[in-house]
Protein backbone atom coordinates (compact mmCIF):
# COMPACT_ATOMS: atom_id res chain seq x y z
CA UNK A 1 0.00 0.00 0.00
CA UNK A 2 1.15 3.71 -0.97
CA UNK A 3 1.69 6.27 1.87
CA UNK A 4 -0.75 9.27 1.17
CA UNK A 5 0.82 12.01 -0.63
CA UNK A 6 2.30 14.83 1.46
CA UNK A 7 2.65 17.15 -1.42
CA UNK A 8 -0.83 17.11 -2.80
CA UNK A 9 -1.59 20.46 -4.74
CA UNK A 10 -5.06 20.53 -5.02
CA UNK A 11 -4.91 20.14 -1.15
CA UNK A 12 -2.38 23.41 -0.80
CA UNK A 13 -4.49 25.19 -3.25
CA UNK A 14 -7.55 24.95 -1.32
CA UNK A 15 -5.54 25.38 2.22
CA UNK A 16 -3.76 28.59 0.92
CA UNK A 17 -7.54 30.06 -0.53
CA UNK A 18 -9.82 29.74 2.20
CA UNK A 19 -12.42 31.21 -0.01
CA UNK A 20 -15.44 30.36 -2.39
CA UNK A 21 -13.80 27.84 -5.41
CA UNK A 22 -15.74 29.09 -8.57
CA UNK A 23 -17.66 25.95 -10.23
CA UNK A 24 -19.80 28.23 -12.74
CA UNK A 25 -23.04 27.94 -10.45
CA UNK A 26 -22.52 23.58 -10.18
CA UNK A 27 -22.79 24.31 -6.56
CA UNK A 28 -26.09 26.28 -6.61
CA UNK A 29 -27.82 23.81 -9.28
CA UNK A 30 -27.00 21.05 -6.68
CA UNK A 31 -28.63 22.26 -4.48
CA UNK A 32 -31.49 23.46 -5.89
CA UNK A 33 -32.07 19.95 -7.37
CA UNK A 34 -32.15 18.15 -3.52
CA UNK A 35 -35.23 17.46 -1.88
CA UNK A 36 -36.93 19.58 0.19
CA UNK A 37 -36.78 18.57 4.13
CA UNK A 38 -40.07 18.03 5.62
CA UNK A 39 -39.25 18.63 9.46
CA UNK A 40 -42.68 17.94 10.32
CA UNK A 41 -43.36 14.34 8.47
CA UNK A 42 -41.44 12.02 10.63
CA UNK A 43 -42.81 13.16 13.96
CA UNK A 44 -46.01 13.36 12.45
CA UNK A 45 -46.22 9.52 11.25
CA UNK A 46 -44.35 8.68 14.42
CA UNK A 47 -47.90 10.15 16.54
CA UNK A 48 -49.71 8.65 14.31
CA UNK A 49 -48.45 5.35 14.50
CA UNK A 50 -47.95 5.72 18.59
CA UNK A 51 -51.99 6.83 18.55
CA UNK A 52 -52.99 4.32 16.42
CA UNK A 53 -51.21 1.43 18.14
CA UNK A 54 -52.40 2.74 21.37
CA UNK A 55 -56.26 2.12 20.20
CA UNK A 56 -55.55 -1.54 18.47
CA UNK A 57 -53.86 -2.14 22.42
CA UNK A 58 -57.27 -1.34 24.16
CA UNK A 59 -59.27 -2.39 21.91
CA UNK A 60 -56.79 -6.11 21.69
CA UNK A 61 -56.05 -6.24 25.24
CA UNK A 62 -57.30 -9.15 27.18
CA UNK A 63 -58.92 -6.83 29.34
CA UNK A 64 -61.36 -9.82 31.04
CA UNK A 65 -58.31 -11.60 32.19
CA UNK A 66 -56.33 -9.39 34.11
CA UNK A 67 -56.73 -10.05 37.70
CA UNK A 68 -56.81 -7.21 40.68
CA UNK A 69 -53.74 -6.52 41.74
CA UNK A 70 -54.06 -7.60 45.06
CA UNK A 71 -54.85 -10.88 43.71
CA UNK A 72 -53.01 -14.49 45.57
CA UNK A 73 -52.48 -15.26 41.89
CA UNK A 74 -50.41 -12.71 41.14
CA UNK A 75 -48.53 -12.67 44.29
CA UNK A 76 -48.06 -16.69 43.59
CA UNK A 77 -46.52 -15.50 40.75
CA UNK A 78 -49.12 -17.60 38.38
CA UNK A 79 -48.50 -17.86 34.59
CA UNK A 80 -51.98 -17.35 33.74
CA UNK A 81 -52.42 -14.16 35.65
CA UNK A 82 -48.87 -12.71 34.87
CA UNK A 83 -49.48 -12.74 31.15
CA UNK A 84 -52.28 -10.37 30.74
CA UNK A 85 -50.20 -7.61 33.13
CA UNK A 86 -46.88 -8.20 30.99
CA UNK A 87 -48.41 -7.61 27.69
CA UNK A 88 -50.03 -4.31 29.38
CA UNK A 89 -46.72 -3.44 30.59
CA UNK A 90 -45.07 -4.11 27.08
CA UNK A 91 -47.87 -2.24 25.00
CA UNK A 92 -47.88 0.77 27.75
CA UNK A 93 -43.83 0.85 27.72
CA UNK A 94 -43.86 0.80 23.44
CA UNK A 95 -46.37 3.78 23.76
CA UNK A 96 -44.39 5.62 26.51
CA UNK A 97 -41.17 5.10 24.32
CA UNK A 98 -42.86 6.03 20.94
CA UNK A 99 -44.38 8.87 22.48
CA UNK A 100 -41.10 10.08 24.17
CA UNK A 101 -39.34 9.54 20.31
CA UNK A 102 -41.56 11.58 18.98
CA UNK A 103 -40.42 14.79 21.33
CA UNK A 104 -37.43 14.24 21.22
CA UNK A 105 -36.38 14.15 17.81
CA UNK A 106 -33.78 16.47 16.02
CA UNK A 107 -33.22 17.27 12.89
Amino acid sequence: MNPPETNDPLDALLRAQDTHVEDGGFTTRVLAALPRRRPWLRPTLLLGATVIVAMLAAWWLPWENLFPLGSPALLLLSPKALLPWLLLIAAVSSLVTGAMAVFRWED
